[in-house]
């Protein structure tokens, strides 16, 4: 756990009140610190030195903070020596060397204490065989069962959260495939029909996916023109691909609110707006848009994917981006001959928190992420940069287990009294909806809208005011009836940023003594929350009363 006052590192608070907030939040176990492991194959490199690999992104995670959250990434590096152990790596330095799933240091299991495990895998190989007897040939290193059930406890009883990618073919597929969710949600394997290096008899079904975008000027590159695309130079050039994000909305009170057209979380940016970009690569993956709900994981006979433990719908797999890729009618590409699609499903997520197991995300390929393809955008640090960057850190904050966005989110709201939104806008006059405009727009620039809408629709099911059978009860019997979410989300905010108002004026008046201690956020946000809810529906019914009126008297005319 970590101390008050390292929460409040880099929070711009003002000196004077550090040490009154400390005694503040002294009963909150408070813990911002995300660890995460990073398992890759030998062939992936963590060293800038080799640009086949994903240093600049673990440096990326390592230097980020988001409100209150910052990210420690250890590597694990999967090889065939002895399993050991580096105590003080350095930044490009595996932590572990020899390393599986179940390894184990000084009796406890290594990956216990980490909150989330992101795996790329290289192995088998890239030899283009059509067959998938490599993947499990000993030199591969596939996952054993003894590994996947372990990774399957911690993903059930820490409900740590998992990213996992390949590339083109079968690779990644020893590492990756067997994993619960993650086996399922990509393609891995031939007999899953994964996209080839080149091409083969029949393009419509399994042709390789060449996202290569050309750069300008464009008119050298159509079909017949003097230059080709081809992964050297145009996959790390600063022309990058567009992608089509979907359409997210909460899965806890899909109706009767209705959310403005937003991306998932992962795929928000909070001040350009969605991730619409990716680099590009000239031969990727895919992720499978809808996996078997009903199959049995494959080390196992438990099923796949479990039921909510709260009734309700089952939690399944959603694809929130879709890549496309140019013709070759009207385009050159140095590997061949495509055809046009506009549909390749690219990246893929699993919330499994309401089925009482860690979250999963995976990626069409690690191409997204290696530095070949994005150091010469990183060093533009363009837009494109901005929202490729934030699509990393925004997986870091979402694969984390139940709590930890929340309780960044419950912190911000505390500190914002002694930030600049609070010393300006806060004051016991204001409504609870100009409170909660004024908080509103402040979280998001942290966090982006998307997010902050989600933690508010976290709140009810992780402080127990609602059970989530209530809340689908609640939006069943008022489908028909449909209210943009902003205006409640916003009131809900208001209540607690009033919850906490004469708390903080007293913390500010005597900022020098000793102040009592603040309850923990069940405590002190719960009641807030309800009387939100319950200032939303009275507002609600009086608007419906309204309109039945005015429709009555119109009626009689």
């Amino acid at each position: 756990m970590l101390s008050p006052k390292e929460f409040l590192k880099d929070l711009t608070i003002h000196p004077e009140y550090q040490t009154a907030i400390i005694d503040w939040l002294r009963p909150w176990r408070l813990k911002t610190y995300v660890d995460i492991l990073i398992v890759v194959d030998t062939e992936i490199s963590v060293s800038p030195v080799n640009s086949f690999g994903i240093a600049s992104v673990i440096e990326l995670l390592r230097d980020t903070q988001v409100g209150c959250m910052r990210f420690r990434v250890d590597i694990a590096l999967r090889s065939d020596e002895p399993f050991s152990r580096l105590s003080s790596p350095s930044a490009t330095q595996p932590k572990y060397r020899g390393f599986r799933f179940n390894s184990v240091h000084d009796g406890d299991d290594v990956i216990d204490r980490y909150e989330q495990i992101w795996c790329f895998g290289f192995k088998p190989s890239n030899s283009g065989s059509d067959s998938d007897a490599e993947i499990d040939m000993a030199f591969a290193l596939p996952t054993t069962n003894a590994e996947l059930e372990k990774l399957d406890d911690w993903m059930s009883t820490k409900k740590g959260g998992l990213f996992g990618t390949g590339d083109h073919h079968f690779l990644g597929a020893s590492m990756c495939r067997k994993i619960p969710r993650l086996g399922t949600m990509r393609r891995w394997t031939n007999a899953d029909g994964v996209p080839p290096i080149g091409n083969i008899n029949d393009p419509d079904t399994g042709d390789r996916i060449d996202t290569l975008r050309p750069p300008p000027p464009v008119s050298d590159y159509v079909a017949g023109g003097p230059l080709a695309l081809s992964n050297s130079p145009h996959q790390g050039d600063l022309t990058v691909q567009p992608i089509r994000w979907t359409t997210w909305r909460s899965l806890y009170w899909p109706f009767p609110f209705r959310l403005k057209k937003r991306p998932h979380p992962v795929l928000c940016h909070p001040t350009l707006g969605p991730i619409d970009v990716m680099p590009d690569h000239a031969h990727e993956g895919l992720c499978v848009p809808s996996p078997d709900l009903g199959a049995s994981k494959q080390f196992n006979s438990e099923p796949e994917y479990p039921d909510a433990t709260g009734g309700g719908v089952k939690p399944q797999p959603e694809i929130i981006a879709y890549g496309s890729n140019l013709d070759s009618d009207n385009w050159r590409f140095a590997k061949g001959e495509q055809p046009g699609r506009n549909n390749n499903p690219m990246i893929a997520v699993y919330d499994g928190h309401t089925a009482g197991v860690g979250r999963v995300a995976t990626d069409s390929t690690w191409h997204h992420w290696m530095d070949v393809n994005i150091n010469n955008i990183r060093a533009a640090d363009n837009n494109d940069w901005k929202k490729i960057s934030r699509y990393f850190i925004n997986l870091a904050v979402w694969l984390n287990p139940p709590g930890f966005s929340t309780q960044c989110f419950y912190l911000s709201v505390v500190v914002s009294h002694f930030q600049h939104v609070g010393f300006q806008d806060y004051h016991v006059n204001a409504s609870k909806l100009e409170l909660g405009e004024v908080l509103r727009n402040h979280l998001k620039l942290f966090y982006g809208p998307c997010w902050v809408t989600e933690m508010i629709w976290q709140i009810p099911l992780e402080l127990g005011i609602y059970r989530r059978r209530e809340l689908l009860d609640f939006a069943e019997r008022f489908e028909d009836l449909e209210v943009y979410a902003d205006h409640f989300e916003t009131l809900v905010l208001g209540h607690l940023v009033d919850a906490t108002l004469k708390r903080a004026e007293t913390v500010r008046r005597g900022a020098s003594r000793r102040i009592r201690a603040l309850p923990e956020p069940k405590e002190l946000f719960a009641k807030p929350y309800e009387r939100a809810v319950a200032e939303f529906t009275k507002t609600l019914q009086a608007q419906c009363k309204s309109t039945s009126g005015a429709l009555a008297k119109f009626n009689r005319r």
